[in-house]
């Protein structure tokens, strides 16, 4: 057996084993969530989730169905394991979504490299400076968020339909079957269902890729529209959402547009704090800003993360929702796109950069430091994200003040 081929299955072992030893973390962190009532050990939004659902019968998600059934059952205690199950499946959606992108991009990874880099998406955090903002977690823009149970369901859910939808980009041109849109209008009008700010936030650059295609006649007109009616079901979902959380009886809730109000509540420097939580993707993009013009995947994730940041920067609400910050949620899920096309963009970036073939010149010596800095810059981004997750897990507050 060759040196190659004995690395190759090492590094799948440590890969599986990693998600492994994530998942069964994160089930005992949700263990301990349930059993929360107050303090900052093991403090989360699960029980409060749970009551509402239970207790109150609201509705709007469909994560309060699937307490509401569990609790009919006489099953709670199946809930960490729910939600464990959720936080490998984002993994795992990860994974694949890796894997269609680098085929796209020419050269797919290892299956153990591409395992550890969907592993290492879902645990990212920003670039934490100390009295920039409240803590870790609060004031700081993340996808890595492992405390509120509706938006664990909407990850892995939203990523399953980027999956279907990068598939469908790939034959849209050839094929739609029947089976294949009913899949689609399914999963996202679900994803919806469990949490509406996924949609808000891609389906806006869903639309402006399907203007983009018509116009360039990359499939026939009707094929393209048909696509886009899919959309229609999670408008009548998201109208039955906010009737249950808008409704007269709802106090005095409502939504305002109040520019930086809601993302400036846990921090004085929005804007170093902005640019510090994606600071990897930053500089991918700043060596990357001309292909824009040509890579539909990089201008997806970072039209998504624009459209997700003007909502969370635009709007907030008022009532007893006041200052939750609940359109911060589709930008959170872009994140995760825009770090993931980066880090998809900087390992080409490297391979080439660091080839024993690669000529010298100024522009190549360029290239190489600022692929090495954007590197470090990734690693403590590494770093931050585990630290918060170690610490979580060991029952420190999620919101990490100070």
């Amino acid at each position: 057996m060759s040196d190659n081929k004995t690395f190759r299955i090492i590094l799948r072992v440590l890969a599986y084993a990693a998600v492994a030893s994530y998942t069964v973390a994160c089930i005992y962190m949700y263990h301990r969530f349930m059993g929360w009532k107050s303090g900052s050990v093991y403090e989360s939004d699960l029980p409060a989730h749970i009551s509402l659902a239970v207790d109150d019968g609201l509705i709007y998600s469909l994560v309060s169905v699937i307490f509401i059934a569990l609790s009919m059952l006489d099953c709670m205690g199946a809930v960490p394991f729910i939600l464990g199950g959720f936080a490998f499946l984002s993994v795992y959606f990860s994974y694949c979504i890796i894997e269609e992108l680098t085929e796209l991009y020419g050269k797919k990874w290892d299956k153990g490299a591409a395992v550890l880099g969907a592993l290492l998406l879902n645990v990212l955090m920003p670039c934490y400076i100390r009295g920039l903002s409240d803590g870790r977690y609060m004031g700081m823009h993340t996808s890595s968020i492992w405390h509120n149970s509706t938006y664990l369901m909407m990850k892995w859910m939203g990523l399953l339909v980027i999956l279907i939808y990068i598939r469908l980009e790939k034959n849209i041109g050839t094929k739609l079957t029947a089976e294949t849109y009913l899949y689609f209008l399914i999963v996202l009008t679900l994803t919806t269902a469990a949490k509406p700010n996924f949609f808000l936030a891609i389906t806006p650059v869903m639309l402006v890729f399907l203007i983009m295609d018509i116009r360039k006649k990359k499939a026939p007109a009707g094929r393209l529209l048909l696509l886009a009616s899919s959309v229609i079901p999670s408008f009548f979902v998201m109208y039955m959402q906010s009737s249950a959380l808008y409704s007269a009886n709802a106090g005095d809730n409502h939504i305002s547009i109040d520019p930086g109000r809601a993302m400036s509540v846990h921090t004085g420097y929005l804007i170093p704090v902005c640019i510090l939580s994606i600071a990897f993707p930053l500089m991918v993009l700043a060596m990357h800003i001309r292909d824009l013009k040509t890579d539909r995947a990089l201008l997806f994730a970072w039209l998504a993360a624009a459209c997700g940041f003007l909502q969370y920067f635009l709007f907030s609400e008022e009532g007893k929702r006041n200052m939750d910050a609940n359109f911060s949620w589709g930008y959170a899920f872009t994140i995760i796109l825009i770090f993931g096309i980066s880090l998809i963009i900087w390992c080409r970036d490297a391979a080439e950069c660091f080839s024993k073939n690669t000529e010298k010149s100024s522009k190549i010596t360029l290239k190489k430091a600022c692929t090495a800095v954007s590197g470090t810059v990734l690693l403590y981004h590494a770093y931050c994200g585990i630290l918060f997750f170690v610490r979580i897990v060991s029952g420190v507050s999620y919101m990490m003040w100070g």
